[in-house]
């Protein structure tokens, strides 16, 4: 079994160095922390968690708590932090809330009685109890919000900006000649939903579009939420020739239903979502959709939490990103019906 001086041998550095690399306790040239990581692999290298702990003080964990496990953006936006914990050493410990907020604050207990180093945390709830509670932890702890939350203090977050997103995609639709558009927003009590349905209300606003209540459906994020509200715009009298989704899986419950009736998309009814999730490439119609930059929310949120780690009374940061707005078939009949999968 290998040993690190064994790694500082192979890789032609002391072993101070590669001590460095793996605690991440002091700046290491890049160059050199790659040749000591390449050095740890080829050899198998497997530092004692336990033994570093000792040392550090420091678990080599981050606590991660989401919304819920039932959608695929999650899934892949963990799949991206856990890439970039490992580059840094870490090891993600995963909870979900689930429906059920008024036990986040246990849940997030959980996680901290679990010895993590800091939490990341993605929550539509943004209740003021959870929010003081976090900001109080951060005094003692890295803590990065994935969401753009309401608070007058300044926090450490990573997040797409969903008023712009919204606000493309609904301006997309009014390019193609759409002036009959539907909305299905989030809940109204999270900040991201109203931030989306502003972006919506705003791109209608500046083309001189009124904006009517019956086109206004408030979902709750799932698929079967989005199926509900397709079938409510479809019993107006005054149907809408477009619907703007504020997250893909809606959309695609609402596609579901479309469909159902023997509509086509777009011809009949165009629909848009927001997030890209892996879903929305190989629905039928692909759906045109605000593609948030999941990889690099993954690569700012670690940088970020390792930073605040190392040096706690540095300024925290907002750190806002922008998405890109991918046009396909389920609102342009000049797209491709086919998506061609990664």
């Amino acid at each position: 079994m290998a040993t690190i001086k064994d790694v500082a041998k192979h890789a032609g550095v002391s072993v101070t160095t590669v001590s460095r690399v793996i605690n991440n306790s002091a700046p290491v040239n890049q160059e050199t922390k790659q040749r000591v990581l390449k050095a740890i692999e080829e050899l198998n290298f497997s530092p004692s968690i336990i033994a570093q702990g000792l040392r550090t003080k420091r678990s080599k964990t981050i606590g991660f708590l989401m919304p819920d496990y039932l959608n695929p953006f999650y899934h892949e936006l963990l799949k991206y932090l856990e890439d970039e914990a490992r580059k840094e050493g870490y090891h993600i410990l995963l909870s979900s809330t689930g429906d059920d907020y008024s036990y986040e604050i246990n849940y997030i207990n959980d996680l901290i009685n679990r010895n993590i180093d800091g939490i990341i945390i993605c929550s539509y709830s943004g209740s003021e109890n959870t929010i003081d509670y976090l900001l109080n932890l951060s005094k003692k702890m890295p803590v990065v919000f994935l969401d753009n939350i309401n608070v007058r203090s300044s926090v450490n977050a990573v997040f797409t900006d969903g008023y712009k997103g919204i606000k493309e995609v609904t301006q997309h639709l009014i390019k193609l000649g759409h002036r009959k558009i539907a909305f299905i927003k989030g809940l109204s009590k999270y900040k991201v939903a109203n931030d989306r349905f502003l972006g919506f209300m705003d791109a209608l606003k500046e083309n001189e579009i009124p904006i009517l209540n019956d086109y206004i459906f408030e979902g709750d994020y799932n698929i079967k939420s989005g199926y509900e509200a397709a079938q409510y715009f479809l019993s107006l009298n005054n149907i809408p020739t477009a619907i703007v989704s504020s997250t893909d899986l809606m959309a695609i419950g609402a596609i579901n239903y479309i469909k159902s009736k023997g509509l086509e998309i777009p011809q009949d009814i165009a629909i848009a979502g927001f997030d890209d999730i892996y879903l929305s490439k190989i629905v039928s119609p692909p759906l045109t959709t605000y593609k948030q930059p999941i990889k690099q929310i993954a690569k700012q949120t670690i940088s970020l939490f390792i930073h605040k780690l190392n040096h706690p009374r540095s300024k925290n940061k907002q750190i806002k990103l922008e998405g890109q707005l991918l046009i396909r078939y389920s609102t342009d009949i000049n797209a491709s019906k086919i998506e061609l999968i990664e």
